[in-house]
């Protein structure tokens, strides 16, 4: 993509190419995922235990009656991984009770669920991410709002970076230069940051944007999305349009 819409810029000078901060953070949430080997398991294996289990859904239904259902996070759909985190951290008293009394010789995930769930750290490794990321799962939503302001969605990207780096230890500091790394790379985000300071008057001068753009340029960039959620939506509307078993309205 940044090899097209550099060849593209050829042609349209003023055209500013920007990465997907949704998926951006995306990435940040798949670096979590790595940090916490076990937490990543028990979701595994936990929608393992559920997947096409009517007697063992029903148990659950029935000495959790309260509690919903162990979700089935989908890796290549944003923050779904991290909301599923939240909720054992939410549940886990619950869900451990109706582990307790399913039988490990039954499926063998049944039987790593148990073992997880004995692990003295697991707790506090749901808890952990669940203070300090918990938010990126609203931020994701957040930034794929349509008809959002540009100034809005720098600072909201901003508020972001302020609050991963407030995580001091090992693993949240490595989280936190996936985020630096994720950012550094996306050369358009640094232009619209230094647009959306200017329209914001925290910056009086136009060095460092491209020589075509000008002041009047900027009036255009007040909605500039930060994200291609937009886009990806664009073209499920098309395929809906030119499929061969389409309806019309």
């Amino acid at each position: 993509m940044v090899k097209a819409a550099k060849s593209i810029q050829a042609f349209y000078s003023k055209m500013v190419h920007i990465t997907c901060l949704a998926h951006g953070l995306h990435r940040v949430c798949e670096k979590i995922r790595a940090e916490f080997p076990k937490v990543d398991e028990l979701i595994l294996n936990m929608k393992k235990v559920f997947l096409k289990a009517p007697a063992r859904v029903e148990l659950f239904r029935r000495e959790a009656p309260e509690t919903p259902l162990p979700p089935s996070p989908i890796i290549t759909r944003w923050g779904t991984w991290l909301k599923a985190a939240m909720y054992y951290c939410e549940n886990f008293k619950a869900i451990k009770k109706v582990v307790h009394l399913l039988d490990a010789d039954d499926a063998l995930s049944i039987g790593k669920v148990k073992k997880i769930m004995s692990e003295t750290d697991l707790e506090s490794n749901l808890a952990f991410i669940y203070t300090n990321y918990g938010f990126l799962t609203t931020i994701i939503t957040c930034l794929e709002t349509q008809g959002t302001l540009l100034t809005d969605a720098i600072k909201t990207v901003e508020n972001v970076e302020n609050k991963l780096n407030t995580i001091k230890c090992s693993k949240g500091i490595t989280i936190y230069k996936k985020f630096e790394e994720v950012i550094a790379k996306n050369l358009g985000f640094k232009i619209l940051t230094k647009i959306s300071k200017v329209m914001l008057g925290e910056e009086i001068t136009m060095d460092n944007l491209p020589e075509d753009i000008s002041c009047d340029d900027l009036l255009y960039f007040k909605y500039a999305p930060i994200s291609s959620v937009d886009v990806k939506r664009s073209f499920s509307v098309y395929k809906n349009m030119l499929a061969d078993n389409r309806r019309s309205s």
